[in-house]
Formats: C-alpha cells, structure tokens, sequence
C-alpha cells in the first residue's frame, strides 16, 4: 500500500493514475473530500485500489488521527510519497504586520508533513522495509527575495529529511528527496500564469516521483540547483540578488505568455 498526501494536485493526480495502471492499492489524503473521492474513481477505473481520506496537514490532531487509522486499517505502508504544499510570494514591504503567513506555509510544508511522516517511520522502521518519496523545491537551498516563507518551510523539511536519512536507512527505509523545480500547476499559476514558459508539466514532474520510487537514489535535483545551493553558501548576498532577478525576469515572460495565449492578464 502507497500512501500520497496532496493527492488531488496537479502532479498528484498524473502520479496516483501511473500507480493505478501498475495497479497499485493507495491511501489518498488531500483537503477537499469532494475531489479526492473522485480520484479514488479515476483510480479504480484505471485498475489500481483507492481509499480516500480527507485531511488538512495543518491541522495536527487531524494528521495523528489519519496515521492511526492508516496503520490500524491498512497496515504499514510499503512507502510515503508526501507531494502536499503551499506557496506564497510577497516581497518585504507586503509581509509586514503577517507572521501568520509562516503559520500557514510552515503546517503545509513542514509541521504536517513532519507529523505524518514520524508516525509513520516508527512502524516502518520496526518493519525493516519500506520507501519514502518527499517532494520539496529545488529553490529550497537557495534563499531568494520574495518567497522567504515559502523558502523556509521547504528547507526545513528538506534538513530535517536529510538529517533522519542516514538512520533510517540502516533501518531499512530509504528516503528520497525530490527537489522540484517549477510546475505548471495551480499552486504556480498567481506567480507565473498557467502555462509558464520552462516550467515541467504535471505529467514530467510525476515522471520524476515515479523514479524516486524506482530507483536507489537519495536526492533528485536539477543541476542548477545543486550549483545554486553552493554559490548561496560561498556568496550568499550575490547569490540571492542573482535569483530575485532570474525571478522577476521569469514572471515577466510568463506574464508574457499568459497575455498571448489569452489567459490571465
């Protein structure tokens, strides 16, 4: 048994299809119960089992309940792929008077995946098997003006994984990181419009899930990003000024794009 956090998003939904065509059986959470029991048809249909369970990740209760009744109902699962998250960009002057901004990206991105990944690891661990697929951001090791909470919350969860990965290994459970770069998906679309230029499909981000549960890697990231997070580290203050520009040229050309097509002005 799989189970998917953010199930109903843009690359859950292409990923919970590919693993019902290999007819997986999977545990999907997401917020909206609405939507979520309508993937658990889709993947049915596709030949793949489906139990659907509504959950806010912020909500920590909620996600220790969900964990609970994962492992009494279905057992321990045979791997965790977390792809829920949130994202917000306001430069400096727009994130005064809102540290609740931090609240919401830091229980989306970090706590509450945090919450149901122990509850998890700890049978998992016990058991001596098992995979653990995380979807963070490939900017998350490097800081850039104007996504400092979004930012944050995702290289906790990156450090945090990393920390716990070595001992988890030798307990028979591999996790693997997938830095993501950016996807055309909703989460994008206020940033960048919808069909940002350069960004990977739903379908191509799923593509790389799908080799973090197949293959023995540790971490997949773009090779720009990798090169990123060590000129962030060697020269921070360049460094960061050199994304905050690629950023603002990126939503320009999006915006660009987004006019032509017809979408969003």
């Amino acid at each position: 048994m799989i189970l998917v956090t953010g199930a109903t998003g843009g690359i859950g939904t292409v990923l919970c299809l590919e693993l019902a065509a290999r007819g997986e059986q999977l545990v999907l959470t997401a917020r909206d119960p609405q939507r979520l029991e309508e993937l658990a048809d889709r993947v049915r249909a596709a030949g793949g089992g489906a139990v659907s369970l509504p959950c806010d990740l912020r909500d920590q209760q909620a996600v220790s309940e969900i964990a609970a009744q994962v492992l009494a109902k279905h057992g321990v699962p045979t791997a965790v792929v977390s792809l829920a998250g949130h994202s917000i960009r306001r430069n400096l002057t727009e994130t005064f008077g809102r540290p609740h901004d931090l609240v919401r990206l830091a229980g989306t991105n970090l706590l509450g995946p945090a919450t149901l990944l122990l509850a998890l690891l700890e049978p998992m661990c016990a058991a001596g098997r098992g995979r653990v697929v995380v979807v963070t951001s490939a900017s998350a090791r490097i800081p850039t003006p104007g996504w400092a909470a979004y930012g944050a919350s995702k290289a906790g969860l990156d450090s945090w994984l990393r920390a716990l990965r070595p001992q988890a290994a030798r307990r028979g459970v591999q996790i693997t990181i997938v830095e993501m770069p950016l996807v055309a998906t909703a989460m994008a679309t206020p940033s960048y419009g919808s069909s940002p230029r350069g960004a990977l499909t739903p379908q191509r981000a799923a593509a790389r899930v799908l080799r973090a549960l197949d293959s023995r890697s540790t971490l997949l990231s773009p090779p720009w990003a990798r090169i990123g997070a060590v000129l962030s580290q060697a020269a921070p203050a360049p460094a960061a000024a050199c994304a905050e520009r690629a950023g603002h040229l990126l939503r320009r050309i999006s915006a660009r794009d987004v006019s032509a097509s017809g979408g969003r002005g």
